[in-house]
């Protein structure tokens, strides 16, 4: 709903600026145009936000202070990688995953969105990806390790 609305807010920019009021509608149609994308990005948002609040509680709900060294945490990588593919790591959604792997197609493809050529700007989007890549990665896997220990505990 987000994308459709940005759609035809992208819409009624375009005719308004094509037509500049010339039309038989005057601006009829690229207001309403820019109103309908407005309401359906509003409503996809709120939308949105509605989905995520009870997600973000039951995240929060399983989630204990992170615990490991960065040593054990790096080992704790790989069986955390493979019990959120399986599904059984409450604490991580699947997508996770997806952003991850894209992550680091990115770090390592040829291709980026801001050339290498270009001093300092073309390594900082390589950089950027990697250390979101890598913090994430040492956060959810101290999460890991505590819910581990807490399932242990109980």
């Amino acid at each position: 709903m987000i994308v459709v609305g940005g759609l035809l807010l992208v819409a009624g920019v375009v005719v308004a600026v094509v037509l500049g009021g010339d039309a038989a509608g005057g601006w009829l149609l690229p207001v309403g145009l820019i109103a309908a994308g407005l309401g359906m990005l509003i409503a996809g948002a709120a939308a949105a936000v509605r989905r995520r609040v009870p997600l973000l509680a039951a995240v929060r709900a399983h989630r204990a202070t992170p615990v490991g060294s960065p040593v054990r945490r790096a080992r704790a990588v790989p069986g955390m990688l493979a019990a959120t593919a399986r599904g059984r790591n409450p604490v991580l959604p699947r997508y996770q995953l997806l952003l991850w792997l894209i992550a680091v197609v990115y770090v390592v493809s040829p291709i980026d969105f801001i050339p290498e050529f270009l001093p300092l700007l073309g390594i900082g989007d390589d950089i950027g990806v990697g250390t979101w890549l890598l913090t994430s990665l040492y956060a959810e896997s101290g999460n890991y390790l505590a819910a581990k220990q807490q399932r242990e505990e109980e």
